[in-house]
């Protein structure tokens, strides 16, 4: 019965040493959610809310990221704001020669196409 009772005690010790690191995988999930919701936003809202987002995924050091399916997913939704970007900022100086919404609509559906299919893979849980 005693040694029962210190292999109990041995058990809930190991299941609280491996609460930590669940909760800050639990953690940098629900962030990684907040991000990609975040630059879903940005469609919609456009500079504010990607800003938002690299300040957001930028601000912890990509080392600290332990996790490498959320490390891919970080660095997907990087990827797909500055590309947003350059390519927004590219289609903004095109408008006064009457061609910037042929460059800015293909690439409002590809940064929409980009957040779907990132958070489909994040929901499958599988690298982006």
């Amino acid at each position: 019965m005693v040694e029962n009772q210190q292999t109990m005690t041995l058990r809930e010790a190991a299941v609280a040493h491996d609460a930590a690191p669940a909760r800050q995988a639990d953690a940098d999930l629900r962030r990684t959610w907040k991000a990609y919701i975040a630059l879903g936003l940005g469609a919609v809202l456009f500079i504010f809310t990607i800003w938002y987002e690299v300040y957001g995924d930028t601000r912890k050091d990509a080392a600290a990221w332990r996790d490498p399916l959320l490390q891919s997913h970080r660095q997907w939704r990087l990827r797909t704001a500055f590309v947003f970007l350059v390519w927004s900022i590219l289609a903004g100086f095109c408008v006064p020669f009457g061609f910037g919404m042929l460059v800015f609509v293909p690439v409002w559906i590809w940064f929409v196409y980009r957040v779907a299919r990132g958070m489909i893979l994040l929901g499958m849980r599988r690298v982006a």
